[in-house]
């Protein structure tokens, strides 16, 4: 485990106007009072310095039980980027490579492309995954995204590799690299690092990225005495306006560990990985990759052309200006994109409002964990007013 320990500092000996900041937990709070969301807890970090951390609200509003700081959240989709890194281990020795079709390891998918009513001529190449242009789709209209849901049945899956068994059987949407899908496809770089590894994925995580990481509260089973420190997970009642707890079916979680999902963990551990992405895949005495591997993850890899045309999920907007590296968003064109953030600034969320960045260009990353199942059609989540805030209190030193 890495001797590394971020130090406390003040935020304007790092380069930020501490009463901007303070506009970060003032809005929360008030948001916390209104009821529109639980709690969060936030911190920012340039260097090795931490300079803003901040708890806010509860993690369980029945019993008024205070959010701490080690409050530990589901990840959802916050998951992909560890996934990514997780799978970059076995780049970095040799065992694939981006061009590699996915066959060449899971070769269940090698017809994929010949099955009724494809879209597309071939399969999807490992650099697709990363990319969410390999062709899967959940589905264009709310119809398509119910057939989906009930064809896979995710709740009824047994192991990841029988959840895998049923993707290869779904045509592909769309021809392999000409369109951006949200979509399953970090699942299947799951099951590739079990079976290059003989290993379960979250085992093999816990080996090679969290434990070296010192990320302690990071995982896909909690002991005992973290399970009390997970927080409830939330979601706004469309008719009364207020929150209510997520139903068991409404968290979709999983009973194996998946790519795209599942994993749990602290604001501080998260700042632990991130941290190493922006020492380019070392902390403190521990190198978890090589830094040509974080250069891979953290650069965009779709063309200017494809770029011309704007697609997303949730506030993430491809295109014009941001671009997508190995299963995060790149901002390649801050001016274009029209936001703050440095150059080659990766970021990825998670379902119930986890959300973080790293931005290389000022060696500055945030993490946020809020416990509210994210609305459709909020393009203002904090994610967007915390950027905003963050960086007019850079700008303004």
């Amino acid at each position: 485990m890495t001797d590394f320990r971020f130090k406390a500092s003040l935020a304007k000996e790092a380069g930020f106007a501490p009463e901007v900041l303070a506009e970060l937990p003032a809005y929360v709070d008030v948001k916390v009072a209104n009821g529109d969301i639980a709690g969060a807890v936030m911190l920012l970090a340039r260097g090795d310095k931490l300079i803003f951390s901040s708890v806010s609200g509860y993690c369980d509003i029945e019993r008024r039980t205070a959010l701490q700081h080690d409050a530990i959240f589901t990840l959802y989709s916050m998951s992909k980027p560890l996934t990514a890194v997780g799978i970059l281990t076995l780049f970095d020795e040799g065992h694939w490579k981006l061009d590699d079709p996915v066959s060449r390891f899971l070769p269940e998918f090698a017809d994929i492309a010949a099955l009724p009513g494809s879209g597309a001529t071939r399969e999807p190449t490992m650099l697709e995954l990363f990319t969410h242009t390999a062709g899967f789709s959940f589905g264009r209209t709310p119809e398509e995204v119910l057939q989906t849901i009930e064809r896979v049945d995710w709740s009824g899956a047994r192991s990841l590799s029988q959840l895998i068994g049923r993707y290869a059987a779904m045509p592909l949407s769309y021809q392999p690299g000409e369109d951006w899908q949200y979509s399953v496809a970090t699942d299947l770089q799951a099951e590739i690092v079990e079976r290059i590894t003989g290993e379960r994925f979250d085992l093999y995580m816990a080996k090679r990225v969290f434990e070296p990481l010192g990320m302690v509260n990071t995982g896909f089973r909690l002991d005992h005495e973290q399970s009390r420190r997970l927080v409830n997970g939330y979601i706004q009642d469309p008719e009364s306006g207020r929150l209510r707890p997520a139903t068991e079916a409404e968290k979709l979680e999983s009973i194996f560990p998946m790519g795209g999902t599942s994993f749990k963990s602290t604001a501080l551990d998260y700042a632990r990985f991130a941290r190493m992405l922006l020492n380019r895949g070392r902390l403190g005495d521990a190198r978890i990759l090589s830094a040509e591997a974080v250069d891979l993850m953290l650069s965009n890899h779709l063309s200017d052309d494809f770029l011309e045309t704007t697609r997303g999920v949730q506030h993430y907007v491809l295109g014009n200006g941001n671009g997508h590296g190995l299963n995060g968003l790149v901002c390649v064109d801050p001016v274009r994109a029209g936001r703050p953030v440095g150059k080659g600034t990766y970021e990825w969320g998670g379902a119930f409002g986890t959300w973080f960045w790293v931005d290389p260009a000022n060696d500055v990353l945030f993490v946020g964990m809020t416990n509210l199942r994210r609305g459709q059609g909020d393009m203002r989540p904090l994610d967007v007013i915390s950027q905003d805030i963050v960086y007019r209190a850079f700008e303004e030193q």
